[in-house]
């Protein structure tokens, strides 16, 4: 399944008239010099090299949506997602009146979303948590500083589980998941002590929230995407006193409680580990929840640098592949693509992407050819005049909230390929 390794022959250079160009390559000042001129440096003989690398640092705090449920298939093998959430009581001093019993408790989950199989049935638990949420912390000289979590952050649980109940079903529009909690935790409330419901800092230090799981599960699979600022979405008590039958009181997930995305993904069925070793493979993997990343290690422009010569179009095709799996869950419509600094740390290719507009910097999957493309003309310009890194990242864009995920080919008849149209100064 590795690629062998290319002896790097000298570039290719094939002139042609502009009119034969597959694509409108009116780029960077083309349009204003005698197209006869232009000169096409192809890149397909030359190995560019493909790696794959877990995707890191991403944070999944309060983002818009969170994600639950759990999904497997043969080329990712398995991916969950799980959520911590905290809650909020919409008003402070509550009562909830005397002799107030507990008559049930119900976790309310509103789906705005899906990916994959909902015929598939999903086993979920809920954990309540025994660790706060903080996002801030103070030190000894009095000084707040911010803390950032990521995707793969656990909290201390309870090991009692709250609820476990199995869910299948098709979203609509006004669907959520509905769980029955434990009338102990329902009557725990109830008997507090009237100070832990003085305001919500005081009931955040009383109820530090909730941990809500899927366990795994077989071929297939579903993962919701949830809305858990819509009003739906929240905790109701349902409980009697000695005054009244059939109260509800609703503790809310509004925008002042943390909630974050725990993902986790699982590659020990599949051919993934042992690629994360290589240097150069065949098929790279983009895997959306904080999942993978494809690198592209270019070839030496260097030969370039005093050649003369003005870019003006760099076009990167990189062509993708289905797998038998698509149909249940689906590729992304576009990737990102990022330099790779000597630190390993993702730089933006902001002359092309920002300057030149997203529209020209693409990176839009064509149906048609089964291609990304990318144009990256100021980027390569930095490559070969600055001696910039050649390396570049391939991801999916605000991948904690998109589980989506692509097969990427760079075998011998179908592989990524370098196109620069230049012309001689």
């Amino acid at each position: 399944m590795l690629k062998s390794i290319f002896r790097i022959t000298t570039l290719i250079i094939i002139v042609s008239l502009f009119s034969a160009c597959k694509k409108n390559w009116n780029e960077l000042g083309s349009q204003l010099i005698d197209q006869g001129a232009l000169i096409i440096i192809s890149f397909d003989t030359l190995e560019i090299k493909t790696s794959i690398h877990i995707e890191d640092s991403l944070s999944s705090l309060n983002t818009a949506t969170s994600y639950l449920g759990s999904i497997y298939e043969t080329d990712f093998g398995l991916s969950n997602a799980s959520i911590y959430s905290e809650f909020r009581i919409p008003s402070s001093e509550v009562v909830f009146g005397e002799d107030a019993i507990a008559d049930s408790m119900i976790l309310s989950l509103k789906i705005n979303s899906y990916f994959g199989d909902t015929r598939s049935t999903l086993n979920i638990n809920v954990h309540e948590m025994l660790e706060q949420i903080s996002t801030s912390e103070t030190d000894s000289l009095g000084e707040e500083s911010t803390i950032t979590f990521y995707s793969s952050q656990d909290f201390e649980i309870d090991n009692i589980s709250l609820a476990t109940v199995t869910y299948t079903g098709e979203p609509t529009s006004n669907t959520s998941i509905n769980i029955a909690l434990t009338n102990d935790l329902a009557q725990s409330f109830l008997d507090a002590s009237s100070e832990n419901f003085i305001d919500n800092t005081a009931f955040q230090e009383f109820f530090k929230g909730l941990y809500i799981t899927c366990e795994q599960i077989g071929d297939g699979g579903v993962l919701y995407e949830l809305d858990l600022l819509n009003e739906l979405s929240k905790i109701s008590l349902h409980y009697h006193n000695s005054v009244s039958d059939s109260l509800i009181y609703d503790f809310q997930i509004n925008s002042n409680a943390d909630k974050m995305t725990r993902w986790s993904h699982d590659y020990s069925s599949t051919n993934i580990e042992a690629l994360l070793e290589e240097e150069s493979i065949d098929i790279g993997y983009i895997q959306g929840g904080a999942g993978l990343r494809t690198y592209l290690t270019l070839p030496s422009l260097a030969s370039l640098k005093d050649s003369n010569y003005v870019i003006h179009k760099a076009e990167l095709s990189i062509p993708y592949f289905f797998s038998e799996n698509d149909s249940l869950f689906s590729i992304p419509n576009k990737l990102g693509l990022a330099a790779v600094n000597s630190e390993g740390k993702l730089e933006l290719l902001t002359e092309d992407q920002n300057v030149q507009g997203a529209s020209y910097f693409d990176g839009n999957a064509n149906e048609l050819d089964q291609t990304y493309t990318f144009n990256i003309a100021r980027y390569i310009h930095k490559v070969i005049a600055e001696g910039y890194t050649n390396k570049l990242a391939l991801y999916l864009p605000t991948s904690v909230l998109n589980p989506e995920r692509v097969l990427l080919s760079n075998g011998t008849e179908n592989s990524i390929s370098l196109k620069l149209l230049v012309s001689e100064q």
